[in-house]
């Protein structure tokens, strides 16, 4: 599919997108223009994946892939609390290899998931690649001082993680080491889903002090935490939420760890946690901020070693 022909396929498909009220400039100009939502501050972010390590033509359907793209910039947005209405701007480095199948069913999930999620495709770029990649910039809105951020937690506040964790790191390992996925973890790579509701919850009701969604792993994303609010974590070993399938395996912190779990990590103040009632059957509390350093136990209190588990962007 040439330049053009696939620039018009995307402006067809993604026409609903022009009835927005906040688009004032839709796809088609060098710039798309936006009216923001009246009151609310701006939330931003950007990912990008690269075939071989985000995704696999191989193992992932076309619509898995674009699925996965918007839903990993949303995990971002949920962990700020942000809200609608959600612009994106995508841009696609495309190789020759790729079939005009495989595009068309990449743009049919973006566009599935725009519709579910309430996304609205704003604008983006096209170019010719040697290696497949697709990055997504993706923008909502949160109420003024209200977004959620990794640098406020305190010691003796709660540490909290929703869903399960793990699946999405040993689906990874076992690609990376040449073997087919277990299909019961390739689900979860292939397939997050972004805590949009919980990260609103928290956000809107003031109740987490830190936030953080799972993308580099358990043990790394609490380290942002508590870098960024300057204080120290205990972690339950014992009580992490793993994977059921995972669990059987007795697994390791570097089975779990690795990242892609796009789960969210927050913290809350003792007297907030009661708040958490109507969320509770979708959290797991997983230990405690304390005054400084890291350390993961087990239930007799032994150290469980994390150090150097997590996803390196840079090595």
């Amino acid at each position: 599919m040439k330049e053009f022909e696939l620039i018009d396929l995307i402006k067809k498909w993604f026409a609903f997108n022009k009835g927005h009220e906040n688009l004032i400039l839709p796809i088609g100009d060098d710039c798309s223009v936006i009216i923001p939502p009246k009151g609310f501050w701006e939330v931003t972010t950007v990912d990008s994946l690269v075939e071989g390590n985000h995704f696999s033509l191989r193992y992932f359907s076309p619509s898995e892939i674009g699925q996965k793209t918007l839903r990993v910039n949303l995990s971002d947005l949920a962990s700020m609390g942000a809200r609608g209405p959600y612009f994106a701007w995508l841009v696609l480095a495309i190789p020759k290899s790729v079939t005009d199948r495989t595009l068309k069913g990449i743009l049919g999930g973006i566009r599935r998931d725009c519709k579910r999620f309430g996304v609205t495709l704003a604008g983006g770029n096209i170019t010719s690649s040697n290696e497949f990649q697709i990055h997504l910039t993706l923008t909502g809105w949160v109420k003024p001082r209200q977004a959620l951020t990794r640098s406020g937690a305190r010691a003796g506040d709660a540490v909290f993680v929703t869903g399960t964790i793990g699946a999405s790191t040993l689906a990874y390992r076992q690609f990376k080491e040449g073997k087919t996925p277990d299909s019961r973890l390739l689900k979860r790579w292939a397939n997050p889903m972004p805590k949009l509701a919980i990260g609103r919850f928290l956000a809107e009701r003031k109740i987490a002090s830190a936030c953080s969604d799972v993308s580099d792993g358990i043990f790394q994303d609490m380290r942002h935490i508590t870098e960024q609010s300057g204080v120290g974590a205990e972690l339950w070993w014992d009580d992490l939420p793993i994977f059921p399938y995972l669990k059987k395996m007795n697994p390791t912190p570097s089975m779990i760890g690795f990242g892609e779990d796009y789960e969210l990590l927050f913290t809350v103040p003792p007297k907030k946690v009661s708040l958490l009632a109507p969320i509770n059957k979708e959290i797991t509390r997983i230990g405690t901020i304390t005054k400084n350093g890291f350390k993961v136990v087990d239930k007799s209190g032994k150290k469980v070693e994390v150090d150097n588990i997590g996803y390196i962007h840079i090595a």
